[in-house]
């Protein structure tokens, strides 16, 4: 597996297809690694290459100094890895697509670079403040996102860290219930959050989402940028499972004006939180769209 060291951490990922085709990066999210864009890959048009990093924490992607100004999991520094990335692999431009962590960290790369950008598919979790949302939905969002809160507790951080594969398979059991990991998968998903940081760069990246936590130095400008939630000028697919257990479709209805250079949204019945495992077709027809 190839590594890559960028200014912050030591980055693993794989490349896949020729190096001259139009170029495709996929980012994984929570809990999840980069072969959940396994069964996509074979729906894409012929020619294409395909980058799938492992976000910080996760598999190889080590931190090189965690307590230092590029430590930590907020979103401008998991952007900032997707541009790291695409500059080590002299990328000019690429269609990029992102899952929950991922789909956050694609729309905050769509903000600070679009003119790197192809087009943008992003999955279950959107973009934008949430101020349209009624109190009802409201209530709604919290109750589905509370192991967010949970997190901000210290209670919560140290029972996560001491049972989170526990906690990766109930997210998989609850957040797409008509999905069933087979052993193998399930086990690779396992090895890949071997890794000494993976707990405590979770907590970071809800604790700072909720505001419990500072952000690095190193991303202070980036962040303060994506706080003002600007419009996303890349032209944008949001695809979204009306069965997800833990994003609410409400968050993403009535969201377009944030999408100010073309946005097709999507919602599809019966599918959970991981379309790309449960309907890699229609990811990839998606992505096809921006090629």
């Amino acid at each position: 597996m190839p590594i890559i060291r960028t200014p912050a951490l030591d980055l693993a990922y794989l490349d896949d297809g020729p190096v001259d085709g139009p170029t495709v990066i996929m980012v994984h999210g929570f809990p999840d690694n980069p072969s959940t864009w396994d069964r996509v890959h074979p729906d894409l048009p012929a020619g294409v290459r395909l980058i799938r990093p492992y976000l910080r924490g996760c598999g190889d992607s080590r931190l090189l100094q965690p307590d230092g100004p590029g430590g930590g999991a907020q979103v401008a520094a998991l952007a900032q890895d997707i541009l790291d990335l695409a500059d080590a692999l002299e990328l000019t431009r690429f269609t990029l697509v992102g899952h929950d962590w991922g789909a956050r960290a694609a729309h905050a790369t769509a903000v600070l670079a679009p003119e790197r950008l192809t087009g943008l598919v992003t999955l279950s979790t959107a973009y934008g403040p949430m101020t349209h949302l009624s109190p009802a939905d409201r209530f709604a969002e919290a109750s589905s996102a509370w192991y967010r809160y949970w997190l901000c507790t210290d209670r919560g951080a140290r029972e996560f860290a001491l049972t989170a594969s526990e906690f990766v398979e109930y997210a998989w059991r609850e957040w797409s219930p008509g999905l069933r990991l087979s052993t193998s998968d399930t086990a690779a998903l396992h090895a890949s959050f071997d890794n000494d940081l993976f707990a405590d760069l979770v907590v970071d990246y809800y604790r700072h989402g909720a505001g419990a936590a500072p952000g690095r130095d190193r991303y202070a400008t980036a962040q303060a940028r994506l706080d003002e939630w600007p419009a996303i000028a890349v032209p944008t697919t949001f695809l979204l499972g009306l069965d997800d257990g833990c994003e609410v479709a409400a968050a993403s209805r009535g969201n377009g004006a944030y999408f100010t250079g073309g946005y097709e949204r999507i919602e599809l019945p019966g599918v959970g939180h991981f379309i790309q495992r449960e309907r890699p077709d229609i990811v990839a027809r998606a992505v096809a769209g921006h090629l």
